[in-house]
């Protein structure tokens, strides 16, 4: 293994397959000649905005832009209002490469500025260096290189986050393993490009969306799948490990510390153990003190230590409200509820209404989804209630509830303050926006939950709510404007075709794609495969 911040031209023979892309495997050769190329032309650039989707190209900038000395910024997303407002030279997927002659070495200083967004969904930049990625690829693969050998990477994360960056582009590359430049989105897409025995690198957003798929077979069942982001559910792990024959391997990290821990999901909740050359300790306020290559760090993150090496996470530290004078932890009130048998998953926040009052959102086992239909949505909220007496306090237990088919959450799985708060809202307009892609220049992909209590369900029909034609339209402009950061005229003209109907609770998809030459804006919803309704709009 050649840590990243030590490769160079003569890391491996010409011939060595680096990435396989649209089927075709690219080479070291090629690598070197692209980062030569990217190089000469970034000669003199202080810093790069790099916003690739294709992770043979981003990996090619990547290490030309390092090698022209350049501090390289990985935006929170592709969105065109993000990019515009970056400063720096864009670099995207139609940057022409060209070719060079690749000498520099790169700069253990050489330093890679990520954007993290946290429960408030606000990106901040976090700052690592070349040195603490490759200690962090060096730990990885001091604990699995020898039983990884030389098995393929896919990948259903971005390689613009910190952890889809080191575990699909940066390990892979220093270890010597190929790995598939395109991202899989659909199951059914990353199943058909699926070598046997291959590293699959996913998240809790994937995982927890498996809906039921057919078990491998064991000639087609990969070496290993990973998940980090947020912590997996139990059942969502169970089912993976149904699918693919394999345990969940999880990671705990941050943007800012990179991987730290692991575990392996074999049933239960077990402790997690640090990286080979990473130590955790609990402070003396119950917080994870970490110390690793890059130094010593207090996260914010509440542990209990099993043993004298691995430990628990009990939470964040953050995460305490106050309620009628009392300190409450959300943590504690989300995993007491999980251990309620009628209740699969939890997210606990306080509602300011005017007071701060805590509320709810569940998702339900079949027991629990059985007794709702039978009791009501207020009957069931007072018999969790009574079933939380003897784990929490009166103020501990919520008053408000929102039992949905899924929790809101971004593409790496984690919750966003605002998607949880939108659910109790009386007068909801918009669905919660659970992910967003731009695959292609003016085109934009969001994954999207349709609240029950949706404003535009209200009377149409009290029997059996379908959401309007109308406000689908509207949807689809309001989301082109805000996501696609176009400056739309008014329309003049709408064309839309049903083929289904969109209810309650339903996960949708919204494709839009702009013509600017022909003025129009196309839409479609999509039902997994199945398209509910599909227009254009004429601006």
């Amino acid at each position: 293994m050649i840590p990243p911040a030590h490769l160079s031209p003569t890391a491996y023979p010409q011939s060595h397959g680096v990435a396989v892309q649209g089927g075709r495997t690219r080479c070291w050769g090629e690598f070197c000649a692209g980062v030569g190329g990217v190089a000469r032309q970034l000669a003199g650039c202080q810093r790069v905005v790099l916003a690739c989707g294709d992770s043979w190209h981003f990996a090619v900038c990547l290490f030309g832009a390092l090698a022209a000395g350049a501090e390289v910024v990985l935006p929170a997303n592709g969105l065109p209002a993000t990019l515009a407002a970056m400063d720096g030279r864009l670099i995207d997927d139609d940057f022409a490469t060209g070719e060079g002659e690749w000498t520099s070495p790169l700069s253990a200083h050489a330093r890679v500025i990520f954007h993290t967004s946290g429960s408030t969904g606000e990106a901040k930049p976090v700052e690592r260096t070349l040195a603490q990625l490759s200690a962090e690829a060096v730990a990885l693969h001091s604990l699995w290189g020898d039983a990884l050998g030389d098995a393929t990477t896919v990948a259903a994360v971005s390689h613009q986050h910190a952890y889809g960056m080191m575990f699909k582009v940066l390990w892979p590359l220093a270890a010597g393993r190929p790995f598939i430049a395109e991202q899989h989105e659909l199951w059914e897409d990353l199943l058909g490009a699926l070598p046997p025995g291959a590293v699959l690198v996913a998240s809790p957003a994937h995982l927890t969306r498996m809906g039921g798929l057919a078990p491998l077979p064991a000639t087609a069942r990969p070496r290993m799948v990973l998940s980090a982001g947020a912590p997996l559910p139990a059942h969502a792990a169970d089912e993976a490990a149904r699918v693919f024959g394999v345990p969940v391997t999880e990671i705990y990290g941050s943007t800012e510390t990179g991987a730290m821990a692991t575990r392996q999901r074999q049933g239960g909740d077990p402790a997690w153990t640090p990286l080979p050359g990473y130590g955790v300790a609990s402070t003396a306020e119950g917080l994870l003190a970490l110390s690793g290559p890059a130094g010593n760090t207090i996260v914010a993150d509440r542990i209990e230590m099993a043993d004298g090496l691995t430990f628990r996470l009990l939470g964040r530290a953050d995460r305490v409200a106050k309620i009628e004078g009392k300190r409450v932890d959300l943590g504690d009130v989300e995993q007491a509820l999980t251990r309620l048998p009628m209740v699969e998953a939890a997210a606990a926040l306080v509602l300011n209404d005017p007071a701060p009052v805590l509320a709810a959102a569940v998702v339900l086992s079949p027991a629990g989804r059985a007794e709702l239909d039978r009791e009501g949505a207020f009957r069931l909220g007072r018999s969790l209630r009574r079933a939380l007496a003897d784990q929490l306090e009166p103020a501990g237990m919520p008053r408000r509830w929102r039992f949905v088919d899924t929790l809101p959450q971004g593409a790496m799985g984690k919750r966003r303050a605002a998607d949880l708060e939108a659910l109790f809202s009386a007068s909801i307009r918009l669905p919660a926006v659970l992910d967003t892609r731009n695959p292609d220049t003016g085109t934009a992909e969001l994954d999207l939950h349709i609240p029950d209590n949706l404003l535009w369900f209200q009377g149409h029909f009290p029997d059996r709510p379908i959401l309007p034609g109308v406000v689908q339209m509207d949807w689809a402009v309001h989301f082109a404007r805000e996501g696609m950061g176009l400056d739309l005229p008014a329309a003049r003209q709408f064309q839309i075709k049903f083929k289904a109907v969109i209810s309650p609770g339903d996960r949708l998809t919204l494709a839009l794609r702009h013509d600017a030459g022909k003025q129009r804006l196309a839409f479609s919803y999509r039902r997994g495969h199945e398209v509910c309704s599909s227009g254009t709009v004429f601006l």
